[in-house]
């Protein structure tokens, strides 16, 4: 018998210890019935599905759990049915009625009823955690979601909104990783401390997606099986295995030599390495977020709209899309993300240092000035960080780069300029829009969760808020472009404390007999759909 076939057997047999004694070289070749994914799984910090805000884990989740509404990856404003096999919706659109899928069992065994929606909707709202956002922001609250979220039966679930949004939004909101549906009889004895089951979730799962949780051990290794009993059937691959490999040119070698079938987040050195396509395909997955960068009102220097301005002046657009953006995202300097209702093509800024100098001299700043700059140590937010540093020290800035996990600083108001990128969810200009143009309470006590402009202590100008919120209560969508539109313009106006340079993509690699591997752009890439030739 093979090595090959030796590997092949041991895991068929289930035996997950077995894996992990494997050197990484015994893993070349995969097998043909098994996905085998190279990633930095050092952000993957749980995998509760209410939980989490991480794309690496929300893939994870996408697979191990299912929601009431499928958005298909190549048409995202088309809702389809998911665990809901149908919904209706009242004449003043306040109330959704979803008949619940018969026939659907959890991994445990039970099967899954409108009393399971109920109960994981509610979760979402009263746990309150980042993803909570999704509910949220449509007026749900721990207060109320009781009396709007109610099973009327064992395949009717009746949803009501406390107030009048595009009808569009709800759906797009069931169908989020955030929303997904959990097993309630199953957590039913596993809550601890009020949790709800939280912390079982960090590293279980109870889920009635096409793969199960065979095991996880953080920034080592993932394994998911498939799981016989999915009502769709059993998908192809019999097994899903996340390794941590957060060195992207140890990812590239691996890929190169088939010891993984797809890599994440490659340098783009690396991946243009593997652009030829001889032994893989670069997918690149728009997405619906921005690289950004933040710059704190709190600081008395970059309160004044010229600093902000000159920031603007400072990034090499022109450099970083020819460079380390070429595969991570598309130049973008308006806030309407391209490919939703009211986007429009307006990148009016370059690089300019002249212009920047000009700017901050208006604001009595000729002689420049000192700040902390945080950004992350992924690529290519740390590429892009460097060069913000070096083009704003001939300015006359002197950026102190701070390369790490800094997000923590960032939530809590407690930075200077920050850089990072943002992954909003749901296909409609709304979900960034409330992120980057509204701030309804400017006030550090509070602590509005997803809320960048509240982070950068932004107080949004009235006009654009306020077209914001309308945008999203309008059920014409025509009405709606124009609306978007608007503000378009008048967010390029504004200087903002959040600059937009870069809509986000995610690259990644995949070998070429690997078939039906899906980016999605909400971040919920099915590995149900893969085969192998």
């Amino acid at each position: 018998m093979d090595r090959r076939t030796m590997l092949k057997g041991a895991l068929m047999a289930g035996v997950a210890a077995a894996v992990v004694a494997h050197s990484a070289a015994a893993l070349a070749a995969t097998p043909p019935d098994q996905l085998v994914i190279g990633l930095d799984m050092s952000s993957m910090r749980g995998l509760d599905p209410h939980e989490l805000n991480q794309l690496e884990a929300a893939e994870v989740v996408a697979n191990l759990y299912e929601r009431l509404i499928v958005l298909p990856a190549d048409n995202l404003a088309d809702p389809q049915p998911g665990l809901a096999e149908s919904w209706t919706i009242s004449e003043d659109s306040l109330t959704f009625t979803f008949k619940i899928r018969s026939g659907v069992t959890f991994h445990s065994g039970n099967p899954l009823t409108a009393k399971d929606v109920e109960w994981s909707l509610r979760r979402l709202v009263k746990r309150g955690l980042a993803p909570a956002v999704d509910l949220k922001q449509w007026g749900f609250t721990p207060e109320n979601v009781d009396g709007l979220i109610t099973a009327t039966d064992d395949t009717t679930l009746v949803l009501q909104t406390p107030e009048l949004w595009n009808a569009n939004l709800i759906l797009y909101a069931l169908a989020s990783f955030s929303t997904s549906i959990v097993d309630s009889v199953f957590l039913a004895d596993k809550d601890k401390d009020g949790d709800m089951g939280g912390e079982f979730l960090q590293t279980s799962d109870a889920g009635s997606g096409p793969y199960s949780l065979r095991t996880w051990r953080a920034n080592d290794l993932l394994i998911a099986e498939a799981f016989d009993g999915y009502w769709q059937g059993a998908p192809a691959m019999k097994r899903v295995l996340l390794r941590h490999l957060p060195e992207s040119s140890g990812q590239r070698l691996q890929i190169e030599a088939g010891d993984i079938d797809i890599a994440s987040r490659l340098s783009s050195t690396d991946l243009a390495s593997l652009d030829n396509g001889d032994v893989a395909t670069v997918q690149r997955t728009p997405g619906f977020g921005f690289y950004y960068l933040a710059l704190n009102q709190k600081n008395e220097i970059l309160a004044k709209p010229q600093v902000r301005e000159a920031f603007r002046y400072l990034i090499d657009y022109e450099g970083l899309a020819n460079g380390v953006m070429k595969y991570y995202g598309n130049l973008q300097q308006t806030i309407v993300p391209a490919g939703l209702v009211g986007a429009i093509d307006n990148n009016p800024y370059k690089l300019d240092i002249a212009k920047a100098k000009e700017l901050l001299a208006e604001a009595g700043h000729a002689d420049g000035f000192s700040l902390t700059y945080y950004a992350s140590p992924a690529t290519p937010e740390a590429e892009v960080a460097q060069s913000l540093q070096a083009n704003a020290a001939e300015a006359g800035i002197t950026l102190d780069l701070q390369i790490g996990d800094h997000i923590g600083k960032f939530r809590g108001r407690e930075f200077e300029v920050f850089s990072a990128r943002s992954g909003d969810r749901l296909p409609d200009p709304h979900a960034v829009l409330q992120s980057y143009a509204t701030n309804a309470d400017n006030s550090d006590e509070a602590q509005l969760t997803g809320i960048n402009a509240w982070r950068t202590a932004w107080d949004v100008p009235a006009e654009i808020q306020e077209q914001v919120i309308a945008a999203a209560h309008e059920p014409d969508q025509a009405k709606r472009e124009a609306i978007y539109t608007s503000i378009n313009e008048a967010y390029l106006a504004a200087s903002p404390a959040l600059i937009t340079s870069f809509q986000r993509t995610d690259a990644k690699a995949i070998r070429n007999n690997v078939q039906g591997y899906v980016g999605h752009s909400t971040w919920l890439t099915r590995w149900d759909t893969v085969t192998k030739s």
